[in-house]
């Protein structure tokens, strides 16, 4: 029992430090790289709040330094209230799942995901209200489903023509706000609140993990282009071996 315990704190710490080190890069990506590896260890309804509260710790340090655009802020709102809404109904699928399928469709959605905006697709939307409102509920549906609610979002306000740090203000900001809804409703349905003591390792962890980011910025000139290729790269290789742990373990 003892090992086990052990072998979940190590796994946590990693996962942990390796969102809070892409969180830090692009603006979100915390929870696609935590999600993932935390499936092995945690069910989802307690692993949701453990990532979530992670990644709000993270977006309360960004805030002071990415300031989101005036004319974004209602666009927030609006993406937040469908999140809110479908969030609980992507949570009630969920447990309809095995555990093994949502493994899968999770890392293969991250895969997809991360690849696509990495081959710099020519679409371009232009933003609107009903896009906004489509890309939260996506957003919430996933993140009740399977712990991960950023690609739906980040697809398309990166497929927009709006400028990288404004994208970035935005995603890291709609990412704080449903992972605190998504800490509310995995608690009121099956999470409970044991996941609170899981909190102590992964918030340090996090904060280093953002950190070490931080230094690499600083000690670094590195173009938003070549930040962007490099935490697709790293959510492609992390999506990528978890496939094929679980292909290997069939």
């Amino acid at each position: 029992m003892i090992f086990e315990n052990l072998a979940a704190i190590c796994l946590l710490t990693f996962a942990a430090f390796f969102g809070g080190f892409i969180r830090r890069l692009s603006g979100f990506g915390g929870a696609l790289i935590m999600t993932p590896v935390l499936m092995w260890i945690f069910p989802i309804p307690f692993l949701i709040p453990i990532v979530m509260c992670s990644e709000v710790f993270g977006g309360i340090l960004l805030s002071r330094h990415w300031k989101l655009h005036q004319e974004d802020q209602s666009r927030l709102w609006f993406m937040l209230f469908f999140s809110a809404i479908f969030l609980p109904l992507g949570i009630w699928l969920g447990g309809l799942i095995q555990l093994s399928v949502l493994k899968t469709a999770t890392s293969a959605v991250i895969l997809f995901f991360a690849s696509y905006l990495l081959l710099k697709p020519h679409v371009r939307l232009t933003g609107s209200s009903l896009l906004d409102g489509i890309a939260g509920g996506l957003s919430g549906l996933l993140l009740g489903s399977c712990g991960i609610g950023g690609p739906p979002a980040a697809l398309y306000l990166n497929s927009t023509n709006q400028a990288f740090d404004r994208t970035r203000a935005l995603l890291s900001q709609f990412v704080s706000g449903i992972s605190i809804f998504a800490i509310v409703a995995a608690s009121l349905m099956g999470g409970g609140i044991d996941w609170l003591a899981y909190l102590a390792v992964a918030i340090p962890a996090y904060w280093l993990g953002m950190r070490v980011a931080k230094m690499v910025l600083e000690a670094h000139a590195v173009s938003d282009g070549v930040l962007k290729r490099l935490c697709l790269l790293l959510l492609i290789a992390n999506a990528a071996i978890n496939l094929l742990f679980l292909f290997i373990l069939k």
